[in-house]
């Protein structure tokens, strides 16, 4: 139980976040995190099932990108996207839609946090399962952001569809974040040390979207 609680607690600090400080309704947090749940499945049995990319035998690494963009960036950002569409979009403001796509992507981050700590419970030790738990408090910190960040973009590209000026490159900048960050995160050497810089910039590209959607509000 304290194994998925620790799973869980960037997930119900966002929601106490969101519902003290930004007085968004607990029921929309609620229903975003269903719909986080819904998709976990659907998503990884896509991502397991899915062949590599064709072709490319001779080029692993080429191969390697292509997959993280086309399959694990691009199919699980679909899948939140069309998550969030049924999200309240009517008479509710951009900043709420924001931080309820934020909810999304977090509770998807924390349900895989989950099946990733049962997966890895049944061979762990007493000293393992000690080592389990960073490696959760590793994902808060990266996966976590990343899911949580790559649904607010795709939920202000959905909230841009809502106004005069659609900006589907907002959607396309979560799919390249998400498939870059999952490339580098494969790596076991010096290089993984790149998916750090890709959790910066995802947390940046979210601010710089939003501010650019806000000041097309105002004009």
């Amino acid at each position: 139980m304290i194994g998925i609680a620790f799973c869980f607690l960037p997930l119900i600090i966002a929601i106490i976040i969101c519902t003290a400080g930004f007085k968004v309704k607990l029921t929309q947090q609620l229903l975003a995190c269903l719909f986080g749940l819904i998709i976990v499945l659907p998503v990884s049995v896509i991502q397991y099932f899915l062949p590599g990319i064709p072709g490319l035998q001779n080029a692993p690494v080429l191969q390697a990108f292509l997959k993280s963009v086309l399959i694990y960036g691009l199919v699980e950002e679909l899948f939140k996207m069309f998550a969030l569409l049924p999200l309240p979009k009517k008479n509710s403001t951009m900043l709420n839609f924001f931080l309820l796509s934020f909810v999304l992507g977090l509770a998807l981050g924390c349900f895989e946090s989950v099946v990733y700590y049962f997966d890895h419970l049944q061979v762990a030790s007493s000293k393992g399962a000690q080592l389990l738990y960073g490696q959760i408090a590793l994902r808060i910190f990266s996966a976590d952001i990343i899911h949580m960040t790559c649904a607010g973009l795709s939920g202000l590209f959905v909230y841009s569809c809502t106004t005069e000026k659609k900006r589907i490159s907002f959607f396309v900048m979560a799919v390249v974040i998400h498939g870059v960050y999952d490339f580098f995160a494969g790596f076991s050497n010096s290089l993984r040390w790149f998916a750090a810089v890709v959790v910066l910039l995802a947390i940046a590209e979210c601010r710089i979207k939003y501010v650019s959607l806000q000041n097309n509000e105002k004009e």
